[in-house]
């Protein structure tokens, strides 16, 4: 939508105050489109990395192997709440999974997570 268009939707009051503000300071161009909708997969890797703990398990697992055990010991947390927290980090492709027997092993994509950051970076600052 264009600035022009979200002025004329303003109360009566603020479109005469913003319009007189913008022909004065000429901060604003009226025809210039204003992006509001953000991918929805650069809003869902927002949301995963906002969580203190994924960002300690993804900072943990960068180039290393680690089991669930290990992760939880060195969190001082719940192996289920690990577990909890690697399947929304692996939902979006974030963990590289590896079997061991009976144990599982994760390591960060950095790829995925480089190709994520540079979405976000894209939508934040062109």
């Amino acid at each position: 939508m264009k600035v022009r268009e979200l002025i004329e939707r303003l109360p009566e009051k603020q479109k005469e105050s913003v319009g007189k503000c913008t022909e004065k300071c000429g901060l604003v161009n009226l025809d210039e489109d204003i992006p509001t909708e953000v991918p929805k997969d650069v809003v869902e890797f927002s949301k995963v990395i906002s969580n203190p703990l994924r960002l300690s398990i993804l900072r943990m697992l960068r180039g290393r192997w680690l089991c669930v055990c290990l992760i939880a010991k060195a969190l001082e947390q719940d192996q289920t709440l690990v577990s909890h927290h690697l399947r929304a980090l692996k939902g979006l492709d974030l963990l590289e999974e590896r079997r061991e027997g009976k144990l599982r092993f994760y390591r960060t994509k950095k790829d995925v997570v480089e190709r994520y950051f540079e979405a976000l970076r894209k939508e934040l600052l062109g």
